[in-house]
C-alpha cells in the first residue's frame, strides 16, 4: 500500500467520528492489551512501594526520579481496570439470557483464579518462606483460614504465621485484593439493578441519572467520604464503572473522535483544582480507555491471541514482589520490578490457559445447572409450605380456627 495512503487512513481512523456501536466488532478490540497495560502499572507501583531502599513512593532511575504522590499511576491504573469492566460487565448483563447466567459468568470469572492463588499462597508459599516450623506453620489456625475467608473476599487483610515479618510492608501478604471487593460490589448492584427491570429501554437513562445523583450526594452532599473509607472507594471505583457501563448502554450515540478526547482532557486539566475535579477526571479517563480500546488498530490488535493475563498478573504480583524483597532485602525498586515481572507473568498465564479459561468455558454448562438447581429448590420449597397445610383447610379458617 502506498505510504502516503496509509498514513491518511490512519488519520481518517483516529479522527473519524465513528459511534462504539460502530466499533465494537466482537472481540477484536484492545481491551486485553489495556487490562494488560493497566497491571503492569500496578506491578511497578508496588515494585516501587515495596522495595527494600529508597522512597516507597518514588521512583528513582539514575539520575531521574518520578514522584507517585503527585502522579499516582497505580491507581489510576486500577481505575482503568473498573473503566474496562464497567463497559464489558454492562454488555454481558444487558446481552445474558438472564440474571442467573450473569451470575454464573461473573463467580467464574472472579473466583476460580482467585481461590487458586490463596491455596498455592497458603499452602506451598507460606510454608517455604515462613520463618516458623512447618509444625508451628500447619498448627496455627491461621495457615487454614486464610484461603477461605481471602479466596472469598470476607477478608483482605488475613496474615499467614511468619511470612513477611522483615519486609517494609510487614505480615501483608496480598494487599491489592481490597479492591476486588468493591468489584464484587460492583457486580452485584449491576445484577441486582437488572433483576428489578431497571436496566430496560428508557429506565436504564433514570437508572443511570439515580446512580449519579447518588455519587453526587455522597461527594458533595455529606461527609461520608471522609468519615468512611468504604464509602470513599465505593464512590471513586462505582463512578469509574458506571461511566464505563453508560459508554457502552449508550453505544450508538456516544461518538469516537480524538478531539474529543483532547477536549475531555483540557476540561479534567483545567479544573484539576477544583471541586469537580474527580468526575472530570474520570469522564476523560472513561472515554479516553474506550477511545483507545476501539479505535487504534493493525498489528496491536493480535494481543488478543494470547489471553487475558492481566487479571493474574494482578493478583500474583504483591506476594511474589514481597517474596523478592524477603529473599533480598536490599533490592531497589527497578531491580524487583525487572525480576518479579517475566516471574508473575510467566505463572500469571499458566492461571489463564490452566484456572481461568477453562472455567469461562464451562459458563454455559454451569448455568444450566444453577438454573435446574433454582428450580428444584423452588419445587422443594413449594412442596414444604405445601405440606404445612391441613388438608382440606382453607389457609385464612386455619388462622381463625
Amino acid at each position: 500500500m502506498d505510504p502516503i495512503r496509509s498514513q491518511s487512513a490512519r488519520e481518517n481512523r483516529l479522527l473519524s467520528s465513528a459511534t462504539v456501536a460502530e466499533r465494537m466488532s466482537g472481540r477484536d478490540n484492545n481491551f486485553n492489551l489495556i487490562r494488560f497495560l493497566a497491571a503492569t502499572v500496578v506491578m511497578l507501583d508496588h515494585a516501587v512501594a515495596l522495595a527494600g531502599t529508597g522512597d516507597p513512593r518514588v521512583l528513582t532511575l539514575g539520575p531521574f526520579s518520578f514522584d507517585l504522590h503527585a502522579v499516582p499511576l497505580g491507581r489510576i491504573a486500577v481505575d482503568v481496570f473498573f473503566v474496562v469492566s464497567g463497559f464489558l460487565v454492562t454488555r454481558s448483563v444487558l446481552t445474558r439470557p438472564t440474571v442467573l447466567d450473569f451470575t454464573v459468568a461473573r463467580v467464574l470469572r472472579l473466583f476460580p483464579a482467585l481461590l487458586a492463588v490463596c491455596l498455592l499462597t497458603a499452602f506451598v508459599l507460606g510454608p517455604l518462606i515462613s520463618d516458623r516450623s512447618l509444625s508451628e506453620y500447619f498448627g496455627d489456625l491461621k495457615t487454614w483460614l486464610y484461603a477461605p475467608l481471602t479466596g472469598l473476599l470476607v477478608s483482605h487483610s488475613e496474615t499467614l504465621p511468619g511470612v513477611f515479618g522483615t519486609v517494609r510492608e510487614e505480615g501483608v501478604v496480598n494487599s491489592p485484593l481490597w479492591t476486588l471487593r468493591y468489584e464484587a460490589v460492583c457486580y452485584a448492584i449491576l445484577g441486582g439493578l437488572a433483576l428489578v427491570g431497571a436496566l430496560l429501554d428508557r429506565r436504564i437513562v433514570y437508572t443511570l441519572a439515580a446512580l449519579l445523583a447518588a455519587y453526587l450526594l455522597v461527594t458533595f452532599g455529606t461527609d461520608l467520604r471522609g468519615q468512611m473509607a468504604a464509602i470513599d472507594s465505593l464512590a471513586r471505583f462505582g463512578l469509574s464503572f458506571f461511566l464505563g457501563g453508560a459508554i457502552y448502554v449508550f453505544a450508538d450515540r456516544i461518538r469516537l473522535n480524538l478531539l474529543w478526547l483532547v477536549g475531555l482532557a483540557v476540561v479534567a486539566a483545567a479544573t484539576s483544582q477544583t471541586s469537580i475535579a474527580e468526575f472530570t477526571f474520570r469522564l476523560a479517563l472513561a472515554y479516553g480507555v474506550v477511545w483507545v480500546a476501539l479505535v487504534p488498530g493493525g498489528p496491536i490488535r493480535s494481543f488478543n491471541r494470547l489471553g487475558d493475563y492481566s487479571y493474574g498478573l494482578y493478583i500474583l504480583c504483591w506476594p511474589i514482589q514481597q517474596t523478592i524483597v524477603t529473599l533480598m532485602p536490599g533490592i531497589a525498586a527497578p531491580a524487583l520490578f525487572v525480576l518479579s515481572f517475566p516471574v508473575t507473568l510467566g505463572i500469571a498465564a499458566l492461571s489463564w490457559h490452566l484456572v481461568e479459561h477453562p472455567a469461562l468455558e464451562r459458563k454455559e454448562a454451569t448455568s444450566r445447572r444453577a438454573a435446574s438447581l433454582a428450580t428444584s429448590v423452588r419445587g422443594r420449597l413449594d412442596g414444604w409450605r405445601g405440606g404445612r397445610r391441613k388438608p382440606g383447610l382453607d389457609p385464612q379458617e386455619s388462622k381463625g380456627s
